[in-house]
């Protein structure tokens, strides 16, 4: 055995949710090169071919692979613009990445990778997608890949505790948080049988080089951060398509870089603490509504309760919660997307974020009204959506445009 998962991990394990990064390449793929390059990053990081396993009360085990053979790289033929649910197993029991590759004639391959959300998160995935590139280009390049073996990396809790970091009084999941009612309380571990394989590819929207390059403008000339402007117009553009009144937002913050010492993205699995804001609408300009997130954001991390969300975690998830968050909007925002290293000849056109739940079940934890995904990739800001209701397709295109009212107000105040 490796361990028992730790509540920020546990989460992802009853649905056994993969976090999917794919892309679509132009150029002539060699299918035989990333199988190898798939096979130097199962070695370079053992945890990919661990397994995971369930007790009886539904707690995730993380156990080694002992002397289960690692499966290798799917390859077939079909539309690279579409991404499959692939037609072998994904079983979290067996292992926690795998590698999807369909190929088709004109030279265009869409590439998937599924990693276990248990053990890795959006800068964890996006660091291991970046390594299976560098092997591929290092074995078209030379024939040999050079990849020492890592650690197996380790929950938020366990580094928070090393650093003498203990629960507190406040979460800061409090704007958030609402009573249990007693019928989610009942019944929150249950024996159902697991439902079929579910691939949830979000709704995606892209704003162009020139478009992104003004929302950044805006962010810079209004001192507020990129992450601050596109969650007020999230907020915005949902309180305008929904004429809400009040509006509670979740998102997740790297904390990496503000731990002492900082951690490698790969040396953890979700180190990722939850950020809470809450507002009345309509409330401010955009700018305005930006700088209040991120002042609040600013207060969080200077009061530790950032860090705090995930020591927290009992309370809101999995059979011992007693607090409900349900009906927030969440934003992720993974930032900007690195440009993946390839051989010459090859070119990575796209880029996105699927999630596969490979036996979903009833959850444990309270869901999101929507979820908002928001990178950039090639200078290309991109907000995607999961979910959102009845008037779920209306909702891209109005966080869009508070975005671009946002430049056509600082256009107006620059002329």
């Amino acid at each position: 055995m490796v361990r028992t998962l730790d509540p920020s991990e546990q989460r992802f394990v009853r649905h056994a949710t993969y976090t999917g990064r794919s892309v679509t390449v132009l150029g002539e793929l060699d299918a035989a090169g990333l199988g190898a390059a798939f096979a130097a990053l199962q070695r370079a990081f053992p945890i990919l071919v661990c397994r995971i396993v369930e007790d009886a009360d539904g707690n995730g085990i993380l156990l080694h692979p002992g002397y289960i053979e690692a499966v290798g790289t799917w390859v077939s033929f079909g539309d690279p613009d579409e991404i499959r649910i692939p037609t072998e197993s994904m079983d979290p029991g067996a292992q926690l990445a795998y590698l999807d590759v369909v190929l088709a004639e004109e030279d265009r391959a869409r590439v998937t990778m599924f990693v276990h959300h248990a053990v890795a998160d959006a800068a964890h995935c996006v660091e291991l997608f970046a390594r299976l590139w560098d092997y591929y280009t290092d074995h078209l390049e030379t024939g040999a890949i050079v990849a020492g073996t890592r650690a197996y990396p380790v929950s938020l809790e366990s580094l928070l505790a090393q650093r003498g970091i203990e629960r507190g009084p406040r979460s800061g999941l409090e704007p958030l948080i609402r009573r249990l009612a007693a019928a989610d309380a009942v019944g929150v571990v249950d024996a159902s049988p697991s439902s079929s394989p579910a691939l949830a590819r979000p709704v995606r929207i892209h704003l162009d080089q020139v478009e992104t390059a003004r929302v950044l403008e805006r962010a810079r000339s209004q001192a507020v951060s990129v992450n601050g402007l596109v969650t007020a117009a999230v907020l915005r553009g949902f309180a305008a398509v929904y004429g809400v009144a009040n509006l509670a937002c979740v998102y997740p913050v790297d904390l990496r870089k503000r731990l002492d010492p900082p951690v490698a993205a790969e040396a953890g699995t979700n180190l990722s603490g939850l950020a809470a804001f809450a507002t009345e609408m309509p409330t401010d300009d955009i700018a305005g509504l930006a700088r209040r997130i991120g002042t609040s954001l600013h207060d969080d991390l200077g009061a530790g309760v950032v860090e705090q969300s995930v020591l927290h975690f009992p309370d809101f998830l999995n059979s011992g919660r007693n607090h409900c968050l349900a009906g927030h909007v969440a934003v992720t925002n993974t930032g900007t997307v690195p440009v993946f290293r390839v051989p010459t000849g090859l070119v990575i056109d796209d880029y996105e974020i699927v999630y596969l739940s490979a036996h979903p079940r009833r959850s444990t934890g309270a869901s999101a009204a929507v979820t908002f995904l928001v990178y950039t990739f090639l200078g290309r800001l991109t907000i995607a959506r999961l979910g959102g209701g009845i008037a779920a397709t209306q909702l891209l295109p109005a966080v869009v445009a508070e975005l671009s009212e946002a430049s056509v107000q600082q256009s107006a105040v620059s002329a």
